[in-house]
């Protein structure tokens, strides 16, 4: 039985970051929520580098954020206002997923985890509570290389 115990504790450390860090969801990050309007979000002071040469316009966020993935960042539809927000180093979802976590704990965090085709290295899996929200994750080598908070409907992104 204590080994049970010892290895439900070590899972449960190894799935915790150390620093706390931001909570990516269920509805955003900080002051960042899905849905948001890009003005009020081009407020808050998280978002820098707007990019509007597509239909989906893509910002990064604010450095003192922590790093991203190269291609991470937070993703506006004009129309219908933020569809996806990119994780940082420092920041994790509320079950403690976040940049270098390992799959299979992934996989426990989030058990309905799915292959979003046509690369099999990314995932999905619906925020828990929140049908309308995904989590998405991209692996290397076993271990997440970038992750995100999306809304279901992604608009023109």
């Amino acid at each position: 039985m204590s080994g049970i115990m010892t290895g439900l504790l070590a899972s449960a450390l190894l799935m915790t970051p150390a620093d706390g860090g931001a909570v990516l969801g269920p509805d955003g990050y900080k002051t960042l929520h899905l849905g948001q309007p890009e003005t009020a979000a081009e407020s808050t002071g998280l978002l820098i580098d707007k990019d509007a040469t597509t239909a989906c316009h893509l910002y990064y966020l604010h450095p003192d954020e922590g790093q991203t993935n190269v291609g991470s960042g937070v993703f506006a539809d004009p129309a219908i206002g933020l569809v996806m927000i990119g994780g940082t180093a420092t920041s994790h979802t509320p079950e403690g997923i976040t940049l270098g976590s390992r799959e299979f704990q992934v996989r426990s965090a989030y058990p309905d985890l799915e292959p979003v085709p046509p690369v099999p290295e990314v995932m999905r899996t619906q925020v828990p509570g929140h049908p309308d929200k995904y989590y998405r994750f991209a692996f290397n080598q076993g271990r997440v290389a970038d992750f995100a908070l999306e809304s279901a409907n992604m608009g023109a992104c």
